[in-house]
């Protein structure tokens, strides 16, 4: 008996640490518990890899993949597609790529609508974006292109609402929905970075920038 309770509890703990396609995942942490790294996919990388099952990549990406194997192809012809659950550091609906020994977690960018990503930014009054080490920005845990991230904000919320002042308001909260509470954008940085850091300072300005001319209050 005590052997068999044994078997279980190793394979309950083995569970626990994969998910998908024999990836090991530490649910704890949501980190993946192989050598891997993410790289940003373009529209044609990612209708190549659903249609051809494979990818080519770009100069960029194969200096950032060379970092993890020096052996590092330009193309690759094993993409295994995966679906992980949020949990896994917000990496979802990525492609796992077989890369001899390694594997690689290539991130499958979500495909924005303009008006979508202004209702997801601007749905609640606080808006709460993480930046990573490479100083790309995450919103709910999913990647917020860049340059579509600047143009979302600059055009504010679909039904804009201000204050006396000229500042963007929220009208309703969880506890009083007559309640009108000021906008704020809050962009949270890796532990020990600073904004003047040089991967972030530039971003930081030019999304404060587009945050002042639309009147939306913002720290980090």
């Amino acid at each position: 008996m005590k052997t068999i309770h044994t078997i279980i509890t190793v394979l309950l703990a083995a569970t626990a640490l994969v998910y998908s396609e024999g990836i090991p995942v530490d649910h704890a942490t949501g980190k993946v518990l192989v050598p891997h790294t993410i790289i940003s996919l373009s529209t044609e990388q990612i209708e190549e890899t659903q249609a051809m099952g494979t990818l080519t990549l770009t100069k960029e990406q194969e200096r950032g993949l060379r970092v993890v194997s020096p052996q590092c192809p330009k193309r690759f012809n094993n993409v295994l597609p995966v679906t992980m659950r949020d949990c896994c550091c917000g990496i979802e609906g990525a492609y796992v790529i077989a890369l001899s020994r390694d594997k690689v977690a290539v991130l499958h960018v979500k495909t924005w609508d303009m008006e979508i990503m202004r209702e997801e930014l601007f749905e609640r009054y606080l808006t709460h974006l993480y930046v990573n080490e490479r100083g790309e920005f995450y919103h709910k845990g999913q990647l917020m292109p860049y340059a579509s991230l600047l143009k979302a904000l600059a055009a504010g919320p679909i039904e804009v609402k201000r204050n006396k002042e000229g500042k963007l308001v929220h009208t309703g909260t969880d506890y009083d929905p007559e309640m009108e509470s000021e906008r704020f954008l809050y962009i949270d940085l890796p532990v020990g970075a600073t904004p003047t850091d040089a991967v972030y300072h530039k971003r930081l300005k030019q999304i404060a920038d587009a945050a002042d001319k639309i009147g939306l209050a913002h720290g980090w």
